[in-house]
This record gives C-alpha cells, sequence and structure tokens, in this order.
C-alpha cells in the first residue's frame, strides 16, 4: 500500500496549496495575476456557468480539467450504454448527498490508473490487492504439486481427474474459467468544496459495476454464459466496497472525507437500455459503510410488446408512434428508453430514425412530433426526443419536469 498511498498524497496536496482566486467563484470580478503566486502553489477554478442544477460545476486545475483513471483503466463494460448508465446513475446518487449548489466536481485523481486496473482485475500471487476471485486453478496448483510428489499415479489408479470429485475431501476440481468476474468496472468522482482558503476534497464518490452474467470461452472454444444473481451481486459489492474504504481509509488524509458507494447491475451487452443501480451507502468515518439504501429502478425499452406485464402503463408510446408512422409512413424507425424508479417514471427518451434529412422535411417531421408529443406524452416527466438520420442528428425536441414547454431545435447544415 506503500506506492498507492504516496500517490493519494500527491493528489490531495493539490488541493490542500491552492490558492483561492478572485474571478473563480461567483461574483468576483477582477482579474488575478498568476506572477504573484509562488512556484510551488497551483490555481483552481471553476466553471462560471452551470448549464442546470442537474449538473455540477467543474472544477479546473491550473487552467486545465483534470482526467480521472476510469476512462482509461484496462478494464470496460459490456456497451456504451451500460457505461452512460453507470456514470448517470452514479452523479444522481451523488446529489443526494452532495447537492450541486454547494458543492463542485472533479474527476477522481486519488486512485490512479494503476492502482484501479490493479484492484478490479483476479487475484494472484503477482497481484495480491485484486479484488475479483483467484483462478480455481491458481487455487489448486499448489495441491496438485504437493500430490505429484508424494503419489506417482501411474501406482494409483483410483486417482480422481481434475474434473472430478474428491470423495475423502469433498472438493470439487472444477474448470477454472467457470471462476465468475464479479467486478467489472470502478468510477471515481471527487467532491469538491469552497473553503475560506480555497477548494478542499469534500468527499468521494466511488461507482462499482457488478457482472449479471460471467461469460467464458472453455478449452473446446464453445462460450457459455453463467448467471450470477442479484443476492451475491448485492453481496459482493457490499464487501468490494469496504474492502475499498478500508483502503482509502489508510492514507491519513482521507480518514474522515464522507466516502460514498453505488452498487451498479450491469445489463447484458445486448440490452439497450442498460444496467440499474441495486444500492449505496455512505462512510462517514470507519473503515466501512453502516447502513445500505435499496434501489428500485427499471429501464424499459420501448415500445413494449402487448402481452408485456407493463404494456397498458407505456401505452401511451405506441400512439405516440402511431400517429408518426400514419404522418411519415417512411421512417426507419421510432424506439424509446423509459426509466423509472420507486415505480415512478422520471425519464423518457425518444429516438426518431428517418431517411429524409433535406430541410423542409425535418422541419414538417419535428413541427408534427411536437404536436403529438403534447397531446400524447405523459406530462411531469422529462422527456427528450432525438430525430436522426445517416448524416447525424437533423432535430431536437425536449422539456425538463418543471415546465409545460417543450423546447425544439432544427440543425441546418
Amino acid at each position: 500500500m506503500k506506492r498507492m498511498n504516496q500517490k493519494f498524497i500527491k493528489a490531495l496536496s493539490l488541493f490542500s496549496v491552492t490558492l483561492l482566486l478572485s474571478g473563480c467563484l461567483p461574483g468576483a470580478g477582477a482579474d488575478t495575476n498568476e506572477e504573484e503566486l509562488a512556484p510551488d502553489e497551483v490555481t483552481v477554478q471553476t466553471t462560471k456557468n452551470q448549464i442546470s442544477t442537474d449538473f455540477y460545476r467543474a472544477v479546473i486545475t491550473d487552467g486545465r480539467y483534470q482526467l480521472g483513471a476510469t476512462s482509461s483503466a484496462d478494464h470496460s463494460l459490456s456497451s456504451s450504454r451500460n457505461m452512460e448508465t453507470f456514470e448517470d446513475g452514479l452523479l444522481l446518487i451523488s446529489q443526494e448527498t452532495f447537492p450541486t449548489d454547494q458543492y463542485y466536481l472533479q474527476e477522481g485523481v486519488l486512485i490512479d490508473e494503476e492502482t484501479m486496473t490493479s484492484w478490479i482485475g483476479r487475484e494472484s500471487p503477482d497481484n495480491p490487492e485484486g479484488l475479483n476471485p483467484a483462478l480455481e486453478e491458481e487455487e489448486e496448483e499448489v495441491k496438485e504439486e504437493e500430490q505429484a510428489e508424494s503419489v506417482d499415479p501411474a501406482d494409483d489408479p483410483e486417482q480422481v481427474s481434475d474434473e472430478d470429485a474428491d470423495e475423502d475431501s469433498g472438493q470439487v476440481i472444477t474448470d477454472s474459467s467457470r471462476t465468475p468476474i464479479y467486478l467489472a468496472q470502478m468510477m471515481e468522482k471527487n467532491i469538491m468544496v469552497e473553503t475560506d482558503e480555497g477548494f478542499a476534497l469534500g468527499g468521494i464518490v466511488i461507482g462499482l459495476a457488478m457482472n449479471s452474467t460471467y461469460t467464458y470461452t472453455d478449452s473446446s472454444g464453445t462460450v457459455h454464459e453463467q448467471e450470477i444473481s442479484l443476492g451475491e451481486v448485492r453481496e459482493r459489492g457490499k464487501s468490494y466496497a469496504n474492502t475499498i474504504i478500508g483502503r482509502l481509509r489508510s492514507t491519513p488524509e482521507l480518514q474522515s472525507v464522507p466516502i460514498l458507494v453505488g452498487i451498479f447491475n450491469q445489463a447484458d451487452s445486448s440490452d439497450p437500455v442498460g444496467g440499474t443501480y441495486l444500492l449505496d451507502g455512505i462512510s462517514r468515518e470507519g473503515n466501512s459503510v453502516s447502513e445500505w439504501t435499496e434501489h428500485n429502478e427499471a429501464r424499459v425499452s420501448l415500445p413494449m410488446p402487448v402481452d408485456s406485464q407493463n404494456a397498458d402503463r407505456y401505452g401511451f408510446f405506441n400512439e405516440f408512434q402511431n400517429d408518426l408512422l400514419n404522418f411519415f409512413p417512411n421512417l426507419n424507425g421510432i424506439s424509446g428508453e423509459a426509466w423509472q424508479i420507486d415505480d415512478q417514471l422520471v425519464t423518457l427518451n425518444i429516438e426518431i430514425v428517418t431517411q429524409f434529412y433535406q430541410l423542409t422535411e425535418i422541419s414538417a417531421l419535428s413541427q408534427y412530433v411536437l404536436d403529438r408529443a403534447e397531446k400524447r406524452l405523459p406530462e411531469d416527466v422529462p422527456i427528450e426526443i432525438r430525430i436522426v438520420s445517416a448524416h447525424g442528428i437533423e432535430a431536437y425536441i425536449g422539456r425538463d419536469s418543471d415546465s409545460n414547454q417543450f423546447d425544439s431545435h432544427v440543425f441546418r447544415r
């Protein structure tokens, strides 16, 4: 842990030696002469504008946005949609504890790429800090060597094979590829707070993306999928979270920093809507989360089959879709994604694919989409509608949850 702690301290030093620049906070006006800064000091600013309260204002160090290790660590999720929902859900969890009007955000810089890759990897003699379980063949290797030294297989015809049960010990040696990888990816976000001296680390947010299935190829080249139960995903996620918190707490500067952890259940790579969070918990001190909050989330791909359990609930989408197809019968496709939390619809995203790209065609389609959206789609729900063609996005129609009016824009080329 010595190497990791030194890098933590180096990263934390960026926060502890910062100066609060005039002009970097709301209401500040005059420019600051950077030549007045001491050589060992860095400047920390935030973006002047905030797009909406759904997003944190970004922290900028020495004029640059600091990139995190997540995008470069040697592991990734099974689909781009999983990656999007992984981060989106983590930010929503973060905002419950660290509101965007009180805190700022910086990409995670405390866990570097090498450390993150090590933690996501399997435990092994070369990687003792790996969180995923060691391969079974590595666990059995020493036993097999000991048996080979003490027993000559030619003299013992009853010796069991690697795939048979050992009746005396009750152990079964299985194919090593069947040992699941549970933890697929990590994400770190640093929450910053304004102080009289500048900016300080106010919290750490960690996302743990867990596999719901484990895919492996056996010695004959056959691909297998091993399902992992939600119960095991939850329990292993909690265990990994506490281990990571303990490792972070070993750095003195992080012993009293709140650490928020979310457990994400990755969807299958063929699922177009991505995964959801199962639970989250915060450790304000100590080496573990004292209490976890369960999540009741679902992402629904639209349109739903008419015989589905929730088909009636999302019948409005079928009516909206039919209206558009009758108006423009040559549309290539209309699809949607509904995100519900605690059985309440919280967002609705719709994509309309068209082979038309002339300006008059796109403007006519956009106006009709707006008409039907106002009539068919539910109120008090954030809605985003994109009209796309082979050339890219052609038009956008959207509405915030606190507005009754849609905004629209047709992109001119």
